[in-house]
C-alpha cells in the first residue's frame, strides 16, 4: 500500500495566515488607490472648473462698455458691467452681470436692461428676476477686484480702488481669488471698449 500524505492542521493555519495577510494588504493597497484616485479626479474637476471660469469671465469682461455714468461698477469688493453675452438662460443680447462673493462662493448675477434707459442712465437691475444667479465657484477663500488706472490718469494718494468710475471705462479689471486647495493665478482683463484720453 501507498502511504498518501497531506497537510497538517497547523501547515494549514499557517497557510491561512498568510493568505489572509496578502489579502488585507491588497484591499489596504486598493482602498489607497481608489482614495488617490477620487483625490485626482476631484483636483482635475476643480481645475477644468476654473479654467472654464476663467474663460468665461475674460470673454464677458473684455467686452464691457459704458454708455452712461455707473454701467461700470467696481465697489464693495465686487463689479457689475453691462456686455453683449451669447444665450444664457432664455435670453441674450446685452446684459448686465454682476460678478460678487457670497460665502465661500464666486457668484454670477444676471439682469436684463430696460431698452427705455440702458442707454440713458443707469437704472437698478433686477437682478435674479429673469436669469437666475450662477455660482461659479466653491470654496473661495478671498476674492478682490481692482480697477487698473489708465496710465495718463493723475495719481491721487485719496484714491481708493473700490470707489464708483466714471462713465467711462477704466484700461481693465485685476482679479484677485483665492481658492482652497486649488492655486490658480490673478486674473487680469483689458477691455476693448476702453478709449484712453488724450
Amino acid at each position: 500500500m501507498r502511504r498518501e500524505s497531506g497537510m497538517t492542521l497547523v501547515e494549514v493555519m499557517i497557510s491561512a495566515v498568510v493568505l489572509s495577510m496578502v489579502m488585507l494588504a491588497l484591499s489596504a493597497s486598493l482602498r489607497t488607490f481608489a482614495t488617490t484616485y477620487t483625490a485626482v479626479e476631484q483636483s482635475a474637476n476643480r481645475t477644468a472648473r476654473l479654467r472654464e471660469v476663467t474663460y468665461f469671465l475674460r470673454h464677458v469682461l473684455r467686452e464691457a462698455y459704458s454708455p452712461h455714468q455707473g454701467a461700470f461698477d467696481a465697489s464693495g469688493g465686487q463689479v457689475s458691467w453691462l456686455a453683449p453675452i451669447d444665450r444664457v438662460g432664455a435670453a441674450g443680447g446685452v446684459t448686465w452681470l454682476r460678478l460678487r462673493r457670497e460665502g465661500d462662493a464666486l457668484m454670477l448675477d444676471f439682469a436684463i436692461p430696460d431698452p427705455e434707459v440702458a442707454e440713458k442712465a443707469r437704472t437698478d437691475p433686477q437682478w435674479g428676476a429673469v436669469i437666475p444667479s450662477e455660482e461659479l465657484l466653491t470654496n473661495l477663500r478671498s476674492f478682490r477686484v481692482n480697477v487698473l488706472e489708465s496710465p495718463n490718469a493723475e495719481r491721487d494718494s485719496g484714491f481708493d480702488n473700490d470707489e464708483v468710475l466714471s462713465a467711462d471705462l477704466p484700461p481693465g479689471v485685476h482679479l484677485e481669488w483665492e481658492i482652497e486647495g486649488t492655486a490658480w493665478p490673478p486674473l487680469v482683463v483689458a477691455f476693448d471698449g476702453y478709449r484712453a484720453s488724450t
